[in-house]
């Protein structure tokens, strides 16, 4: 399973398991001079498996922010090839020859380091990140620094952040690539929550029970978790993202029927679906695993509204029997004054 919330997850078997003991100090970020969407490359990752060049990488951020997890954390991913060069300084894209001289201790660097790639669909890794690929980027970085207690800073020889040039500078020279260093060290510096909606902004809404993936709601008492939480804090980006768009929670999660892992949750002012595999509906320019379900049908449509047309139907007269006879004009009915005025409001001319 994955270890970030909202991930999609592809896993293979290209990796060390356990990390022979070691622990994760570094975060190497990648480009993938090719392709074109983090799904695509997970599942290439996967083709790997057993053949001649296998590799991988823990995560791979699409061009659309998707996040997809292919290796657990706890495990070194088969992802920054080997040492290059002679050591020294490192730079991205500088071609100097020199990988930092951290890496010299004769221990794999993937058993040191959690690997992420960056979908760039050009060949030399040219490619700038989008806005929705550099959000998914620095808030996936800095759940991983406070998960392993990784230095959400520069690299240097305890820890940190840096790119493949640092272990490979002959052919990873220009790995990752363009990358917007200086915004992602800001943002950690701010403490990683810019772009995501934080416990600290909710005000007396809600309790953190578990850090990052779940949240309880004081006033109705449901809990919002997982991969819905991690949605609601990141969506929309107006406002307190889903606690403004979505208000909040009136329902607990609940399955799907007919689905084997759609879940729906019922807030305020909509629903949230969970559909990794997209087994309800697809919403464009969306392609995580959440998104908003349609109010007008099942499963996001409100029961309520159900129950009020029943209601309705109650009042409504009966028709009148068939006849050859001919019948006298209907009398105006509380119904159909109620419907005419609806009408009316409605701009309709009965």
């Amino acid at each position: 399973m994955p270890d970030e919330s909202g991930a999609t997850w592809i896993p293979n078997q290209n990796s060390f398991p356990n990390r022979n003991g070691y622990k994760p100090h570094w975060i190497i970020l990648h480009g993938t001079a090719g392709g074109s969407s983090a799904a695509a490359i997970a599942n290439y990752f996967k083709s790997t498996q057993g053949g001649n060049n296998p590799t991988s990488s823990h995560y791979v951020v699409g061009r659309d922010g998707e996040i997809v997890q292919c290796n657990s954390e706890k495990d070194g991913a088969w992802a920054n090839g080997y040492i290059s060069g002679t050591s020294g300084a490192s730079g991205n894209g500088a071609g100097n020859g020199h990988h930092d001289s951290w890496w010299d201790g004769g221990i794999n660097p993937n058993l040191l380091t959690i690997a992420i790639e960056h979908v760039k669909p050009s060949t030399d890794n040219s490619d700038h990140l989008t806005d929705a690929q550099k959000q998914a980027s620095f808030t996936l970085i800095s759940h991983i620094c406070a998960r392993w207690g990784i230095p959400a800073r520069k690299a240097d020889a305890h820890g940190g952040i840096t790119g493949h040039y640092s272990i490979d500078p002959v052919n990873r020279a220009r790995c990752p690539g363009p990358y917007p260093w200086d915004e992602l060290f800001a943002f950690l510096q701010d403490g990683g929550d810019a772009l995501v909606l934080n416990i600290e902004q909710t005000g007396k809404h809600f309790v953190e029970t578990v850090r990052n993936e779940r949240w309880h709601c004081q006033q109705t008492g449901f809990d919002i978790a997982y991969a819905i939480l991690a949605y609601y804090r990141s969506c929309t980006h107006v406002g307190l993202n889903g606690l403004s768009q979505y208000g909040l929670p009136i329902s607990n999660e609940q399955r799907v029927d007919g689905t084997q892992q759609a879940i729906i949750q019922r807030f305020e002012r909509g629903c949230i679906l969970y559909d990794p595999q997209h087994e309800v509906d697809r919403v464009s320019g969306i392609s995580g695993p959440c998104y908003p379900a349609h109010i007008d049908k099942a499963p996001g449509e409100d029961p309520r509204i159900a129950q009020l047309q029943e209601e309705l139907a109650k009042y409504r007269p009966p028709d009148p029997p068939k006849t050859d006879m001919p019948q006298p004009p209907p009398k105006t009915s509380a119904w159909s004054t109620l419907l005419a005025t609806f009408k009316s409001r409605m701009g309709e001319r009965s």
